[in-house]
């Protein structure tokens, strides 16, 4: 398909026509302004509508998340050495979490930067304001880690899946 210009239809005569043509561009515009706001007042309404709808269900659904993680932190020892127990509709399970813990103070904080210099872990320390890394701290062992005054985490966090296909049946 071979390419075309466009050329303006309009084409005025006088200073009145282009004046005409800044009021009619200025009653378009105050229109389409209406028009937005009337969208705007539909879009609110209807996130209010459903923001009300969906609450109750919100509500429930973190209910029913903290009763199935206090019973499944109860019955563990039902999984036995498993990580996770499969169900109908979906999966619940432990894995286990390493945080780094930090002291807090900026003082404390200043004392292990020292301490990562001066044992030559410089890549736990990131520029150009001296922070510390956990990520790369982590990947020291928790000997080391308590060495420069920092400790290591280890706790087993709840999680489930619920399994959308069996649902669909």
């Amino acid at each position: 398909m071979a390419r075309q210009k466009v050329r303006c239809a309009l084409k005025f005569e006088n200073w009145q026509e282009a004046d005409e043509a800044l009021r009619q561009i200025g009653e378009n515009r105050r229109d389409l302004t209406a028009i937005e706001n009337v969208m705007n007042e539909r879009i609110a309404d209807a996130k209010a509508t459903a923001d009300a709808k969906a609450r109750p269900i919100r509500e429930q659904t973190a209910l029913l998340e903290t009763a199935i993680k206090d019973f499944a932190i109860a019955h563990r020892a039902d999984m036995g050495k498993a990580k996770s127990k499969a169900l109908t509709f979906g999966k619940v399970g432990f894995r286990q979490s390493t945080r780094l813990i930090l002291p807090r103070g900026a003082e404390k904080v200043k004392a292990i930067l020292s301490e990562l210099l001066r044992r030559d872990m410089t890549e736990c320390v990131v520029y150009p304001e001296p922070k510390i890394d956990k990520d790369a701290l982590k990947k020291y062992s928790a000997c080391e880690i308590a060495a420069v005054g920092a400790k290591l985490e280890v706790e087993d966090v709840f999680g489930y899946e619920v399994d959308e296909e069996a649902l669909a049946e």
